[in-house]
């Protein structure tokens, strides 16, 4: 494997080299790849909005990054891809194709719970600047007690790598490497990623590192401290996991901290010389934005490092899937966002994050317009390893996932869904609180706190104008009242 390292950062050719064999034939025809399971390489971006990857086109302000561009441009991208406005919701829909009103994660885990839980976290390396990691750059003098948040995953959902196992008779290996974010004292805690599916894990288990330098890492169980650049020691972890898989179909959980706060400057091998004049002894928060883009662009240098890692016949046979658990955060938002309607919010800054999917029967440069949510991981992850969902869940079981598999070969396809969903709420609030956003293919209905606003996402795609200030058209009306319609009928299931 061949990498070039330019003022762009690291190139992976690997990619370009496997271009044809990602462009085998449609998932279903005849001549497509079939005698062995495809590994499925999943990576999780950290607070990472569509604004952020010049290959959408929205924002104003974007990073460097010349692996996720190549991605996009040798795969599919989809334009309507929703998370969950925060961190662990985003994560529980997808290991479970379960809303947040269901599994009861609805807010991020709460870190509080861990202190004592944990070995006291390590101190940064002698000789380290003191603001090279911005704040929490020294764990132990980086904070004090993190804010407390909601319930982990419990240990009754039935989740994806538990049941992709299942599903292929023990074929396929499992790894969750990097942030975990969705364990607590009650499930499991340093236990949790093993005991929902995993059968190897290594990472953080809380939603954000002490720094990125020095941090408390958790393998199978087992705390130590870690000294080093965080996002270069997650690839680490997934190179030495694949490779020891040999001819083992694989699923890797691959879920970077980046661009997550703390905001710093990453090593210097990482980094164009767009970003050389960041001062690592300067507080990043005086000025977000560069630290915020120079970590999003290390970042897509070591999934570079990572693909160019993987041995050309084995990335031939792997499903590539790149997403965002969530918007940017308010320090590092920029047009055509505005700062309370980013992370943490269901309008679109918050909830709309790429997805980008390269791999064996993946159309080559195509966009889908067709409607996504984070639950649809769920379905998807195991249509590509064989399992049909009829025969896997449990009769009984309800689920709001919808496999978007079939937009790989045909990416301009109608919509696999009317509408899609995402909410935020407060642990203990029932379904009369709490904020909710619905959308269909062009009109999007936004309930905070009971009242609503409507939203023409073909004519004001950052939702300046609420429609309802004004007299609505008959079609408005219409596609307002069948959203309004939709969300009731999807609440009254809460208790399935």
């Amino acid at each position: 494997m061949k990498i070039i390292r330019n003022e762009r950062g690291w190139l992976p050719m690997v990619i370009a080299a496997v271009a044809c064999s990602m462009a085998a034939p449609a998932l279903g025809q005849e001549s497509a790849p079939t005698a062995d399971r495809p590994n499925i390489l999943l990576i999780i971006a950290d607070d990472m909005g569509i604004e952020t990857l010049a290959s959408y086109g929205v924002g104003e302000s974007t990073a460097n990054t010349p692996t996720l561009d190549g991605l996009a441009a040798r795969g599919l991208r989809f334009d309507n891809f929703w998370s969950q406005p925060i961190c662990s919701p985003t994560r529980a829909t997808m290991l479970t194709g379960r809303y947040g009103f269901r599994t009861g994660v609805v807010r991020p885990t709460g870190d509080a719970d861990y202190m004592g839980f944990m070995p006291e976290p390590p101190a940064k390396p002698e000789g380290t600047p003191a603001e090279c990691c911005g704040r929490g750059a020294n764990p132990r003098a980086g904070g004090g007690r993190p804010p407390s948040g909601g319930p982990g995953l419990g240990a009754r959902e039935i989740t994806l790598p538990r049941l992709l196992i299942e599903a292929s008779s023990g074929a396929y290996a499992t790894a969750a490497i990097g942030k975990w974010h969705l364990a607590d004292t009650n499930n499991g805690w340093e236990r949790h990623p093993n005991l929902v599916g995993f059968e190897h894990f290594a990472g953080l288990m809380r939603g954000f590192p002490e720094g990125y330098y020095a941090w408390t890492k958790v393998v199978n169980g087992e705390f130590s401290d870690q000294f080093g650049y965080g996002p270069s020691a997650k690839v680490d972890d997934a190179l030495e996991w694949i490779a020891a898989r040999q001819d083992q179909p694989w699923f890797v959980w691959l879920a970077f901290n980046t661009p997550h706060t703390p905001l710093h400057r990453p090593p210097t091998e990482l980094i164009s010389d767009r970003h050389s004049d960041l001062d690592p002894n300067t507080n990043p928060m005086d000025n977000p934005l560069p630290y915020f883009h120079a970590m999003i662009e290390a970042m897509d240098a070591e999934i570079g490092r990572l693909l160019a890692g993987i041995d050309e016949a084995t990335l031939a046979n792997t499903y590539v899937i790149f997403m965002g658990d969530n918007g940017t955060t308010r320090q590092a938002a920029t047009a055509p966002f505005r700062r309370g309607r980013v992370k943490g919010s269901i309008y679109e800054g918050g909830i709309r994050v790429p997805l980008i999917v390269a791999g064996p029967g993946v159309s080559n440069g195509a966009v889908s317009d067709g409607l996504v949510n984070s639950a649809d991981m769920f379905a998807t992850v195991l249509e590509l390893g064989g399992a049909e969902l009829a025969d896997t869940l449990p009769e009984d079981l309800v689920h709001d996932s919808v496999s978007f598999a079939p937009y790989f070969a045909t990416p301009d396809r109608s919509s696999l869904r009317e509408w899609v969903y995402a909410d935020e709420m407060t642990p203990g609030d029932d379904l009369a609180n709490g904020n909710f956003a619905i959308r269909g293919e062009r009109y999007k209905l936004v309930r905070r706190a009971g009242n609503d606003e409507l939203y023409d996402l073909a004519a004001d795609p950052f939702e300046g104008t609420d429609l309802l200030t004004g007299t609505l058209t008959e079609n408005a009306r219409s596609r307002y009242e069948w959203l309004a319609s939709r969300l009731e009928t999807l609440h009254a299931t809460a208790d399935r």
